[in-house]
Parts: structure tokens; sequence; C-alpha cells
């Protein structure tokens, strides 16, 4: 393998704390291209290790992993899909599909056998056998079809990844026009897109580094009015028209002419099919450019810093914080002839303070409701507890970060992805350990939150148990990539949290006890000093595998850990066996 990819290779194992050996370089190459390919793709969203090990096909014919994106989140399960179709109107999904290699030759032959295979994938009964996983991905696709009236866009990009690269061989271009009909034939993605790209060790690079580099958008701004404030906690603000020429740059990454991964604080999600959207389609589509900028509300941008001066923006580590709609009908009608001259009414602030960008972005989303979901990670609990993380962080020999903002840590390379807490982690875990519902934290993280928002990042709360959360999630995949612990447990993770937790205790838990600030907090600091102590975590993380092996649950199922009658049968397996 080239020795450049190679080092890059060796970077993400770091960072997400994989053993890095030459003997596992094939498999390590494999999750790294899914990790670049799938990262790019998500809105509002971080990509997990255990996410990558679960779009893993494992030895599937000509196809290594394959990846379900719904409405900009990757979707790992079945039950996941459920919840989504359950409790949305219309969603955009992409289904991605991938072959690595770790050769520098992109191969005709096997181009063609990654896409006869994706064509068979699509059958309802494929005739290439299919192994357990890629049977999973397979359910999840018959899943979509079944509800395709639910479905605004169904989308699929497949990929031939080598360490070589790429010059646009007529022979292989041939077989991707032929296949790309025959999968268009199917009649499955309709009218949505069907892409098959051929990924270079270039393109590879380039994507890792933009995911590990804060956003960065470079722009003309001529009419604009300035507003100087005497405070220093606005460096720079600006209101005023801003034509789609320019504003494309700050939106589209003109590398993929993708829409960016800008909308994390925009407490509204791009609402597919509804009134608003369809009025600003309508003024898009029929050339109104001229009532645009009286019409829509417009864009608010918040930017830590601009690099640039006069009418000239350098914005770096910038987000949409409102006009995630507009944007996306921008971007969805992106080659009207004559939008590059309509006008966007902007309004920019330049500033790093996080307290005043979580008030402008409530503030410039006050025409609608506000779900209390999406606003979980502006309050004033998730401020403290990533600073008693921080704090957590100087005293203990773990070092842990909390992410309550997706991408917080971009472009700060001294954190390691494998020791950060993404809020969607740490609810999850606190919800199986705590509320004894590791089956409700294996499926959508929508639901879950929406079903114990009034129990989660209580006021009266301390900052230890959701700390001891957080640890217990980062021990037990250092035992997993480690090789300490079989990788098959980790479907089981939420529940062997929830043992380890009883297992461990001094006292039995009450759900009481998490507002007696004293009492938590002695309890919580009981467990983590378990934790701490790695010898000591392996041996109860053990005993807790024990326990589940004991228990009359088919532990190689995944559908198993999604049912409330198997959380109900380790809870009474713990009973017979420590009470």
């Amino acid at each position: 393998m080239d020795r450049v990819i190679k080092g890059y290779v060796k970077n993400f194992s770091e960072q997400f704390g994989l053993i890095y050996s030459e003997s596992n370089m094939s498999n390590l190459f494999e999750d790294f291209t899914t990790f670049c390919l799938v990262s790019n793709k998500l809105i509002n969203d971080t990509l997990d290790y255990n996410e990558i090990v679960l779009t893993n096909t494992k030895k599937y014919k000509g196809i290594d992993n394959i990846a379900f994106i719904v409405s900009g989140k990757i979707i790992s399960n079945i039950k996941e899909l459920e919840e989504i179709f359950e409790n949305n109107g219309y969603v955009d999904i992409l289904l991605i599909a991938i072959q690595s290699k770790t050769s520098e030759s992109f191969s005709n032959s096997e181009i063609a056998n990654l896409l006869d295979t994706f064509l068979d994938f699509l059958n309802e009964k494929p005739q290439y056998p299919l192994t357990k996983e890629a049977k999973d991905l397979h359910d999840m696709l018959m899943y979509i079809l079944d509800n395709m009236a639910k479905i605004n866009k169904f989308d699929t990009e497949i990929y031939y990844v080598t360490t070589g690269q790429y010059n646009n061989d007529k022979v292989i271009e041939v077989t991707i026009k032929n296949k790309r009909d025959l999968i268009s034939q199917k009649g499955i993605f309709k009218d949505g897109i069907i892409n098959v790209d051929m990924i270079d060790k270039n393109y590879l690079m380039k994507l890792f580094d933009k995911i590990n580099r804060p956003s960065k958008a470079e722009f003309i701004f001529k009419d604009k009015t300035s507003i100087s404030f005497d405070n220093g906690d606005i460096k720079e603000a600006y209101f005023g028209l801003l034509s789609f020429e320019e504003y494309r740059k700050i939106l589209i990454d003109k590398e993929n002419d993708k829409i960016r991964n800008l909308f994390y604080d925009n407490v509204r999600d791009n609402l597919g099919n509804n009134e608003v959207n369809n009025d600003i389609d309508k003024t898009l589509k029929n050339k109104e450019f001229d009532y645009f900028p009286l019409l829509n509300n417009g864009v608010t941008i918040v930017a830590e810093k601009n690099l640039g001066s006069g009418n000239r923006f350098i914005l770096e580590n910038f987000q949409i914080v409102n006009g995630c709609q507009t944007s996306n009908k921008l971007y969805e009608n992106r080659n009207i002839e004559g939008l590059e001259n309509l006008l966007i009414p902007i309004k920019l602030i330049i500033t790093n303070d996080e307290i005043l960008k979580n008030k402008i972005t409530i503030a410039t989303n006050n025409q609608t409701e506000i779900k209390e979901e999406q606003l979980v990670a502006l309050t004033e609990f998730q401020k403290g507890l990533e600073e008693y993380y921080n704090l957590m962080s100087n005293e203990k020999p773990i070092k842990l970060y909390y992410e309550r903002r997706a991408n917080q840590y971009a472009g700060n390379s001294s954190i390691m992805k494998k020791s950060i807490v993404d809020l969607r982690e740490q609810i999850k875990t606190f919800v199986a350990i705590f509320y004894e519902e590791p089956h409700n934290s294996s499926g959508y993280f929508g639901k879950i939150f929406k079903e114990y928002s009034k129990k989660l990042f209580i006021q009266n709360h301390s900052y230890e148990p959701y700390y001891m959360c957080g640890l217990m999630q980062y021990i037990f995949k250092d035992f997993i990539n480690r090789k300490q612990i079989d990788r098959k447990y980790n479907k089981a993770r939420y529940h062997l949290f929830m043992i380890y937790r009883k297992i461990v205790e001094e006292e039995t838990f009450k759900e009481i006890l998490l507002v007696q600030d004293k009492k938590i907090r002695k309890y919580s600091d009981a467990i983590i000093k378990t934790l701490i102590d790695t010898k000591n975590a392996l041996s109860n993380f053990k005993k807790s595998i024990e326990l589940l092996e004991k228990t009359s649950i088919n532990l190689n199922d995944q559908k198993e850990f999604y049912k409330k009658n198997s959380t109900n049968i380790i809870l009474d397996k713990y009973k017979e066996e420590y009470k």
C-alpha cells in the first residue's frame, strides 16, 4: 500500500483507538474508506466507529460495506427504520455500497462484480448467498421498499476504492454505464440519483482532511451594512443581501457539488414536503427572483472567525443557525437558469461566545415552535456538563471530552475521536444504565429523547452519573478495540452497561437517587473507581457477559436486543444470580 495513505489509515486507527498492524491492514482500510465516504454524506451528525462496523457485510460477494442514510443521519438497524417511518413524514434516503481494495489498480472485472452483486442485492430474493450481516442490511432495504409511499427521494451511490489513481479508463466507463442502466431499469430509485464513482487515494485523503478540519468558506459580500458593538463578545456583525452565486460558496462543497454539514445548531431540521418549503420551491421554479428577498426571512450565519477584509470574507468554523429550509430549497434548485443573480437576505455574526450563539439560535428560530429535543444542546446544563468533563480530564487518568454539538472538536488534533462522548451516546447510555431501558437505547435516537426528555439533563441532576455513563462506554469500546472483549458483544453493549452497574453498585439504586445530590455523587463515584481500575473493569464486564450468556436470549440475533422482554429476562437472571 502507498506509504502516504498508510499514514492516513494509521491516524484513523489512533483516532478511534484501534490496533494498527500490517496483518489487519485490509480491514482497517475498509473501515477508513467507509468513515471517509459516509461521514461526508451526513447532515447534523457524526459517525461513530460502532456504526462503521454495522455497515460491514463480512465477506459478502463483491461488497464490503452497505450504509443507509435517512434524512442525513446513518441508520444502523431495522428498528431505527421502523421508528423513523412511524414518527416522521416524508424522508430522503441514500443507499451507499462500497468495495475497498488495498491494491493500486482499478480492475474492470472486480468493478463489474461489485455492480452485479449490487444489482442482485436489490432483488427481493438475491441469488448470491447473503452473509448474516448482508441479510440484516437486505431486510432494511426490503422494509424501505415496502414503505416507498413515505419516501420523498431515494438515491444510491456505489463506490469502488483503491489506493491508486484513477485515470478515467474507457473500458471501465463503458462497464459503469451499462450496469448503471440496468440498476435504473429496476425502477427502485425512480427519479433518484444513481452514482457509480471510482475513488482513488487523493480523493480519500481530501475527504479525511475535510472531516478533521473546521468548516471554511470564501466569498464576496458587497451589499451589506456593518453593525458595531461596544462589548467584545461580537467581533463583527452584518446585515445585507448576498447573491446565490456567492452564497453557494458557503452552502455547497465545490468538490462534490453536495450541500455541506452546516445545520447542527439550526433547531429546525429540513422538514421536506411542507407549505413553507413548497412556497419557496414555487417561487424559485417560477423564477420570481425579484420577490425572493421580500418573501423570505433569509439566513443567519454564525462564525468564529473572519480571516478576510473589506468585501472579501473568509469564514472559519461557521454554521447556519437559521435558514435550513431556504438553504435546502436553494440547493435543490441550484441549476435553474438565472438563479445566480437571486438575492438572499443574510445576517452574519462573528463570535466565539457560546452563550451568545445559543441566544442567536433561539431568537432567530422563534417563528415556529421549537422542539424541546432540538434545544437540548443549547441548555445551561449541557454547557456545565461539558465543563465537568473537562474538569475530570484534568483530575482522572482517562481524558474524555463531551461533544454537545456535532463536530465541536473538528480541527483539534490533540483530541482523539475515541475520547469524545457525543450527545447521542450520552443519552442512550444514561437511559440504559439508570432507567434500565437498554432495548430503547438500541433504537432510533429521536424517539428515545422524546420518551425521556422530562427525565434528562434536569437542573437538579448532578453531573457525576452522566460522566460515569460516558466513562463506561469509553472503557467498553477500548476493551473491544484491544480485543480483550469479543466484538460480537457490542450489539448488547447497552444491556451490559445496565448489568455492570447493578453488579458493582454498593447500594440498591432507586430513581430518587438522581435528585439526591450527595447520594448520587457517592453512588456514581464508587462505580467510576471500578471503571478507572481497568483490571477490575474488565473483570466486571466479563461477569456481565457471563450473566448474559446464561439467559435464553439468542445473542447472535440483533433483534433480540430491541425487545423489552429481553431486558426483563436479563433482570430476572440478575436477581437469580446476585440476590
